[in-house]
């Protein structure tokens, strides 16, 4: 039976939409809200044995591009429309997530259960479906909290996401320390199953020494105690076998620092992947990618500069690709209600190609 996606979209659409001012209900019956309200994009009912949230976020852009050789171009799109759902049921340690972007032809991105194991602590959660693997932070923060209008090209590299299978972590000595470990199928999202006879396996760990430093991108609180998380991780992911093709078997280590403090937010990481395919000799290649912005008007206006640099082969010289790019927010309401806009550079030294790009988004979260 085909799924009346907009329909459905509609349905939930209306559902989330902030003309359903705040109240209060009374019960009308067991299983009937406590409360039922709408609060900063986020319509909210509380039950009795049950809490649920449900959002949508819009992301509407513009792009103008000219490349090498090729005449300029310019064109709108729907870069994002997320309908989520999350909350708990049963006990407040059974907690659940599902998310769905419209703007894909596989629409489901998210679709998982956690358990709490401490009651409430995070000390030890199992999470099981599909979500993102723990590794990378840029690809692990949402997209709704990005500095840039999109993540860079280091990241997009080496951090591919979403995948189906389960995970063990959580918050040790007091929160300085949020630990993760995964096996996956190595597949990537909507695998209707593992495609070969091994696992993908996903390792981070990482040091925050002054509290919790939440997986987003800027200052927009303007913090007025600093901020420090440092970040260990490792992936393994054996393809080979998956396929007629030539498949690899690909081990990535990778780190990254985030600090922020005042409106200042600064950000690195890094990766280095060896591939070994089933014929053909192994490939070691790397990227870096810095990334820095301060809230020139607080809490509203931030400028942004990012440079990365992604070496596809240490076996070859010349063939480099790089990003450069500056990036200005405008904060209605922090990243619920936004509009970016951003110009960058690419450079393909292997293809002598540069690109250049300006971008301009509007994101509102209801």
């Amino acid at each position: 039976m085909r799924v009346p996606w907009p329909g459905f979209a509609t349905l939930l659409f209306a559902l989330g939409s902030p003309l359903y001012p705040q109240q209060n209900q009374p019960p009308t019956g067991k299983g009937s809200p406590k409360t039922f309200s709408w609060n900063d994009g986020k319509t909210t009912f509380a039950l009795e044995r049950a809490h649920l949230e449900l959002s949508n976020r819009l992301q509407v852009r513009f792009s103008l591009t000219d490349e090498t050789a090729r005449p300029q171009t310019q064109s709108f799109r729907i870069r994002r429309f997320k309908t989520k759902l999350e909350g708990w049921v049963y006990t407040k340690d059974l907690s659940f997530e599902m998310q769905l972007n419209w703007s894909e032809d596989k629409p489901l991105e998210d679709a998982n259960i956690t358990y709490d194991f401490t009651r409430g602590k995070k000390g030890l959660l199992l999470k099981g479906g599909q979500f993102k693997v723990p590794f990378g932070r840029q690809e692990l923060t949402s997209s709704m909290n990005q500095q840039f209008v999109d993540r860079s090209i280091v990241s997009n590299e080496f951090a591919k996401g979403r995948d189906i299978g389960i995970q063990v972590g959580g918050l040790a000595l007091g929160g300085r320390v949020d630990w993760r470990v995964g096996a996956f199928n190595g597949a990537g999202r909507n695998a209707v199953a593992n495609d070969n006879d091994k696992l993908q396996y996903d390792v981070r760990l990482t040091w925050q020494p002054w509290g919790d430093v939440k997986y987003s991108e800027s200052d927009v609180e303007c913090t007025p105690e600093p901020q420090l998380a440092v970040a260990a991780q490792y992936e393994l992911n054996d393809r080979r076998g998956a396929s007629a093709a030539n498949d690899v078997k690909r081990a990535v280590w990778g780190g990254d620092l985030v600090f922020r403090f005042r409106g200042l937010w600064f950000f690195t990481e890094y990766y280095r992947a060896q591939d070994t395919p089933e014929v053909g000799a192994m490939n070691t290649r790397h990227g870096l990618n810095l990334q820095a912005g301060y809230f020139i008007v607080p809490k509203k206006l931030e400028l942004a500069l990012r440079w990365a640099e992604l070496n596809p082969s240490l076996a070859r010289r010349g063939d480099q690709r790089r990003e450069t790019g500056l990036a200005l927010g405008y904060f209605f309401n922090r990243h619920a209600h936004k509009l970016q806009a951003d110009v960058r550079r690419l450079t393909d030294s292997g293809a002598k190609k540069t690109v250049n790009e300006l971008r301009l988004q509007y994101q509102v979260f209801f």
